[in-house]
């Protein structure tokens, strides 16, 4: 794993790097959640021991990152680093835990150049979840302050996620989450009309950190490959 920084206009991206031995020509852009925290290392570095290319950024105003965060600039910043990877000649997927997971959605629906989209426990909507999960709303408005109609609108995977087909787009959520409920990833799922795949996962939590992730690793690793044919 490389610490790097991806010029995007103005601002900085930390980025954690992991690099394959021999690429497959398949790279991951990975955003991570509201909190921050770095809680996938241990699937970026599965993916690049199978051949994939993963940047893991810190979103504007986290970390190491500059700027100051903003929500709605979510997408913009995750396509950065899409971006920075399809010009070292790989295919890029979109991917990110919760908010993250939310916004790799979004992200996808944004950028038809990208192969599709993996959702770790997103949220459906920011106004819903808001409502679902009101402890929230004080860690949201101490990290973003005011929230404005563009973050509303950007934070909707009901709106974005439909459009990501015919790509491929995939939500794994676990039952047990107190986090964001199940039922947000039942709602993305209806929305796309059949066109949005969902991996129930019985139990776990919001993180799925109390779950054996090795097999689930191993799912996401065949979904990654599909698009190339090539999965082995």
């Amino acid at each position: 794993m490389l610490s790097v920084h991806i010029r995007h206009a103005e601002i900085f991206l930390s980025c954690r790097l992991f690099l394959p031995k021999r690429s497959n020509g398949i790279g991951v852009a990975y955003s991570h959640g509201w909190g921050g925290a770095h809680v996938f290392d241990d699937l970026h570095s599965a993916l690049a021991g199978w051949g994939f290319t993963v940047a893991s950024i810190e979103q504007r105003g986290y970390g190491a990152s500059t700027g100051k965060a903003r929500l709605s600039a979510w997408p913009e910043d995750l396509g950065a680093a899409a971006t920075w990877l399809q010009q070292r000649g790989l295919q890029v997927w979109a991917a990110g835990l919760s908010t993250g997971g939310t916004m790799a959605l979004v992200t996808a629906a944004k950028r038809p150049d990208l192969l599709g989209a993996i959702a770790i426990s997103p949220f459906a909507t920011l106004e819903r979840i808001r409502e679902d999960y009101p402890a929230c709303r004080e860690i949201l408005r101490k990290r973003f302050g005011r929230f404005g109609p563009a973050d509303f609108a950007t934070a909707d995977a009901l709106r974005w996620a439909p459009r990501i087909a015919p790509r491929r787009a995939v939500v794994l959520h676990c039952t047990a989450d107190q986090t964001v409920p199940f039922a947000h990833a039942e709602a993305i799922r209806d929305a796309g009309r059949r066109k949005i795949e969902l991996w129930r996962i019985e139990g776990g939590d919001h993180r799925l950190e109390t779950i054996n992730r090795a097999p689930l690793f191993t799912r996401i690793r065949r979904v990654l490959t599909t698009q190339r044919g090539d999965l082995r």
